[in-house]
């Protein structure tokens, strides 16, 4: 198996007095502020002016008792492994555990897969093992490159968003597993501020990152102008973006350094233009 790597560490802006291609810039983060904080702090190091603005809202899943008998029985172990997908999907699951009175959430002898590095780090700061990572930028079809075929019909719990495509779930039962999947939470739009749909078509955003497919959806008839840099967080998402008649740059790591790195770049040849 991968082994997880180490999360990164909070991005770093450039030395005092050394020109950026963020310098000045105003960027637009469609993220919670809360999830927000490390790049918004990055863009100000670097000399941009960064806004974080949430355009959706986690919810509890539709089937709730559903989602309970999942969490029960992946802490009785019933499950040779379970695989998070997003950080919602640790977050949620390690809450509602909690919140159920259980003590544990993985059992010893349960293997644990995510999807990328975010949401490995945070099921370590939940307390969660990872035993499976995939290397580059994270993405649900990476994931199921580097899973193991089992030959004994392994059996695997998958906590989604009830937003969440059948390609992992379909690629693991390919490999032998006996997949159960259920939701754990959903996803809700929100409404942008007029502000910001008036800044946005305007131009006055210089750019916007995108870090979730539900993000573009949600930004269905809020087209950023001609000219603003489009940056998401991973090839799923680019896709999502492209659907959406956008021309997206895609960070070549799944982390906010390397959402910085990509902004940087695609800024700085739009300078040169």
């Amino acid at each position: 198996m991968t082994p997880s790597g180490t999360p990164s560490g909070t991005p770093s802006g450039p030395p005092p007095g050394t020109p950026s291609g963020l310098s000045g810039a105003r960027v637009l983060v469609l993220r919670p502020e809360a999830r927000a904080h490390r790049l918004l702090s990055a863009l100000a190091d670097a000399g941009a002016t960064g806004q974080a603005v949430a355009v959706t809202a986690v919810r509890p899943p539709s089937d709730p008792a559903s989602f309970d008998s999942a969490v029960l029985a992946l802490v009785a172990g019933d499950y040779d492994w379970v695989g998070f997908t997003s950080v919602n999907a640790v977050e949620v699951v390690v809450e509602r555990a909690q919140a159920l009175g259980l003590p544990r959430v993985v059992p010893a002898d349960t293997r644990v897969a995510v999807v990328g590095p975010a949401t490995a780090a945070s099921a370590h700061a939940l307390g969660l093992p990872v035993d499976l990572v995939p290397t580059g930028p994270g993405s649900a079809a990476a994931l199921a490159a580097v899973w193991p075929a089992t030959a004994r019909a392994e059996s695997v719990l998958l906590p989604q968003s009830e937003l969440a495509g059948d390609a992992l779930a379909e690629s693991l039962t390919a490999k032998g597993f006996r997949v159960v999947r259920v939701g754990a939470y959903g996803v809700d739009p929100v409404p942008l501020p007029a502000t910001v749909v008036a800044d946005l078509a305007g131009g006055r955003f210089d750019a916007v990152v995108l870090t979730a497919g539900s993000v573009v959806r949600a930004l269905a008839g809020t087209a950023p102008a001609a000219g603003t840099v489009v940056v998401t967080l991973g090839e799923p998402t680019a896709q999502a973006a492209r659907r959406a008649g956008l021309a997206p740059v895609v960070a070549d790591r799944p982390t906010d350094d390397g959402l910085m790195a990509a902004l940087t770049a695609a800024l700085e040849q739009r300078s040169r233009r």
